[in-house]
This record gives C-alpha cells, structure tokens and sequence, in this order.
C-alpha cells in the first residue's frame, strides 16, 4: 500500500511550490517526476500504480510554477529557464526527505518536463542519479502553432510579458482512451495557457540542448509515440540517439498519442519503465 503525502517547497525565487511522495514502505528506489506543459503532478497517478505492479519503488512529483497546486499565475513564467532554476530546488527539496536516503533515484520528465530535466542535467551535471527516462520529451514540435501568435510572441513579452496565450493542445492529442478525456474535461487544474516567456524560451532552449547530448552520460529509457501529434518524434529520437550513455532504450509505441502513461497502451509501456529501472537497481 502507497502512502500517500504532500507539501510545499519555495522556488528559486522563493515561489510556493508544491511536491507530493508516494511512499512504498518495500521501496527498492525512487522518482522524481516532472510533468509536462498544462497539467500537474496529480497526471501520474496511474504510472504510479501501474509502475508499481512490477517494481517497489517510491515516487516525487512536484507541480511547476503556475501549475497544478503551485503559486503562480496559469501556464505563466517569465522565462523558460525558470522552470530549470525551480527544478534544482525541487532536487534540493526531495533529497532533503527521508523515504530516498541510501536508495537509487531515478528522473523522468514528460513532454517540457523531459526538456527542463535535460537542460538541468547540462547545467548541474547531477551526479546522485542513476538512470533517466524521457516520456515524449520536447525537443522539437509537431502541434502547428498559427502564424500569428508565433511573430507576435517578441512583442507580446516585450510590452505585456504576463498575458498568456491558448497552447493549442486539445485532449484528443493527448490520448485515444474516452473515459480519460472525459476526465480531463472536469480536471480543475489543467489549463490551456502559455507564456510567451515560456514558449520563446522553449524555442531557444531546443536549439541549444541539440548540441548537449554527448553530455549526458546516464542510462535513458525513452518512451515515444511512433508519429506523437504534440511533439517531434523525430527530433526526440535524434536527441536521445545523441545522449553520451552506451546504456539506452527506446520504447516506440504505434499509433498511440502524447501521454503514454494514460494512453490505451499504458499497461505495456508501465512494464517497459519497470523493466529498465529493475536492469538498474
């Protein structure tokens, strides 16, 4: 049985954050999760479980700035970055918590969770992890962004930074599964909001982290959809193709969308992520 428990954490400018634990008292290691654009830490409810029918693990998600429980004005940074400097606290914060002492910790971002933790990866050069996944990482995109909102973003940061925009990501991009679309549509904290601070830095961060994969070294496990409607399937192969570990696997799902982990395939992808961590405990 998981015990479940949460609180708070301050940023990197000393923003409210909030981080959750599920603890699993036969724990063999832990995560540390980061979510994606527009959702929260709450998402990885079922990757939970689901994880934990084949492996003992304890699990730490935490919710961005301006998501899920965490302060902060929806969908809204200043810049990018902030969510990198924010990820370090996070690290800071969960390594302070008793139920990852003396244990293998792993990281896993999904989507802009998958790019922060790459580029806090470069940053920091981590040395307490052992091995990483990527779910559907962000480095490069496949959702059409209209034309507009693209030459206007310079500008709108400029002169209005706080003013967010729609993302363009509708549920049915997100996953096949009905009964999980339905309950998005009632979920109170996910929103449909970006920064343009977020989305410029998101632009000139992809460019960077393209020529930073030789510098990570750990072991990555990396989950995709064969043609994800969110991100590049592409660039997110190429990136993980690049990643200075010899120890990599590729999990290609067919047909599926950009959450793996509530999708209709979820059950044989949780197997894969528990086969991996098992290979590295």
């Amino acid at each position: 049985m998981l015990k479940r428990a949460e609180k708070f954490f301050k940023g990197f400018d000393n923003s409210k954050l909030f981080l959750q634990t599920w603890e699993n008292p036969k724990a063999q290691a832990t995560v540390l999760i980061t979510h994606g654009q527009a959702e929260h830490s709450d998402a990885y409810q079922r990757l939970v479980e689901g994880v934990t029918k084949h492996i003992d693990l304890n699990f730490i998600a935490w919710d961005l700035r301006g998501h899920g429980k965490s302060e902060g004005i929806r969908g809204y940074a200043a810049d990018f970055n902030n969510y990198v400097f924010d990820y370090d606290c996070f690290v800071e914060e969960a390594m302070k918590l008793p139920l990852i002492k003396n244990k293998p910790i792993f990281i896993l971002g999904h989507s802009m969770g998958g790019l922060i933790q790459s580029c806090a990866l470069v940053e920091k050069k981590y040395t307490q992890f052992t091995a990483q996944i990527l779910s559907s990482p962000l480095f490069g995109l496949e959702l059409p962004v209209p034309v507009w909102k693209s030459s206007a973003a310079d500008f709108v940061n400029k002169f209005i930074p706080k003013l967010t925009l729609g993302n363009e990501i509708k549920f049915d991009r997100l996953t096949r599964d009905l009964s999980v679309i339905r309950e998005y549509e009632k979920d109170l904290y996910r929103h449909d909001k970006i920064s343009t601070g977020v989305f410029l830095g998101i632009k000139r961060e992809v460019e960077k982290i393209k020529s930073s994969g030789p510098e990570i070294t750990l072991p990555t496990f990396l989950n995709i959809s064969d043609h994800d409607p969110i991100i590049s399937t592409k660039d997110a192969v190429e990136f993980f193709e690049s990643i200075g570990s010899k120890d990599k696997t590729l999990k290609m799902i067919e047909g599926e969308k950009h959450e793996l982990y509530n999708d209709t395939c979820r059950e044989e992808v949780f197997k894969a992520v528990a086969d991996f961590l098992q290979k590295h405990i």
